[in-house]
This record gives structure tokens, C-alpha cells and sequence, in this order.
């Protein structure tokens, strides 16, 4: 984007917004109207990092909806439903782990969102719910022949842990 002018406007958010508005805008050079027809415009901001000032004439013609992580509730139900579907043809000592397995994967979501904050030095420090998704995705690989007793099964999940969050941080010391 280019610099700000002497009346705090941007190029080519001006431009966007007189679109908008008119329809239309001039060739500078020519100073004949040109008429832009069918287009659409979709914008996003990031609500963690650059600037959050939006020019009112311009966000007047776009639709806003903030999206939030979803509820511990939701998130259980709907992992649940993948998980209980899978693990049903398991030996019962794993299948009845599950809600466990599913409550203690949110709840460690929770404490590295919480324990590893997004900074200049580690700005890949953002967990959502991709992350969360990665984990029961690699849970529901496992096979009832390689996975029989709840020892594999922990273990998997151990293993699927490292793999999503443990990647993703800097020094053993974080890990």
C-alpha cells in the first residue's frame, strides 16, 4: 500500500472506495470515465498484527464477521463424533479412552495457546483450531491391528502431540 497523502488517505484505498461508490473511475491521463462492472471485492485483516483503523466510507460497503475459536463443548462434540465412529470397531480398553483422549488434547490446546504466546521473535507461535484438527486427524490413521491396547494408542497420541505442537517450537527448553 502506498504511504498515507497530506489528507491521511491511501491511493489505493481512495480508489476502491470511489469504485465502490460511483461505479466508475477517470483515466488521469486521458480524463475519460471508465465504467468497472463486475466485480467483487473481499477483504481480511489480521486482529493481531498492523494497523486496525479501517476508513469508515470503505468498511460501510463490506459485510464484517469476526470469526472466534470455538466453545470446549463444540469442539468436544464435534471431535467426538469422528473419534467415537472410528474407535468403535477398537478393542474396549481403547475405545473407552476416548473421551479422554479428546478432553486432554483441548484442554493442552488451551495451555499452549495460553503458555506460548505470538511475539517478533516467535510470531509462528499461533495455535488454532488446524492445529487441534492435525492431532485427531492423525489419531484416526491408527488401525485396529496395530493399535490394540491402550499403551499404542497413548502412545499415537503422544506421538501426534510432538508432531503438531512440537514442531512448531523454537528450543528444547519450549518442547
Amino acid at each position: 500500500m502506498p504511504g498515507p497523502d497530506k489528507y491521511e488517505t491511501q491511493g489505493a484505498i481512495a480508489l476502491i472506495r470511489q469504485h465502490k461508490d460511483y461505479g466508475h473511475w477517470y483515466n488521469r491521463s486521458t480524463w475519460i470515465l471508465k465504467d468497472i462492472q463486475n466485480t467483487m471485492y473481499l477483504a481480511a485483516m489480521n486482529p493481531t498484527a498492523g494497523s486496525f483503523f479501517i476508513n469508515d466510507r470503505l468498511q460501510r460497503h463490506f459485510w464484517t464477521v469476526n470469526v472466534i475459536f470455538p466453545e470446549t463443548a463444540s469442539l468436544t462434540t464435534i471431535y467426538s463424533a469422528f473419534m467415537n465412529k472410528h474407535f468403535a470397531k477398537f478393542k474396549t480398553a481403547v475405545n473407552e479412552q476416548i473421551p479422554n483422549i479428546i478432553k486432554t488434547t483441548i484442554a493442552a490446546q488451551d495451555a499452549i495457546q495460553m503458555s506460548f504466546r505470538k511475539t517478533a521473535q516467535n510470531f509462528h507461535y499461533e495455535f488454532n483450531v488446524r492445529h487441534l484438527t492435525n492431532v485427531f486427524q492423525g489419531l484416526l490413521q491408527a488401525k485396529t491391528e496395530v493399535v490394540q491396547d491402550l499403551e499404542k494408542i497413548v502412545k499415537l497420541w503422544i506421538h501426534e502431540m510432538e508432531r503438531i505442537y512440537g514442531d512448531r517450537l523454537v528450543n528444547a527448553a519450549d518442547l
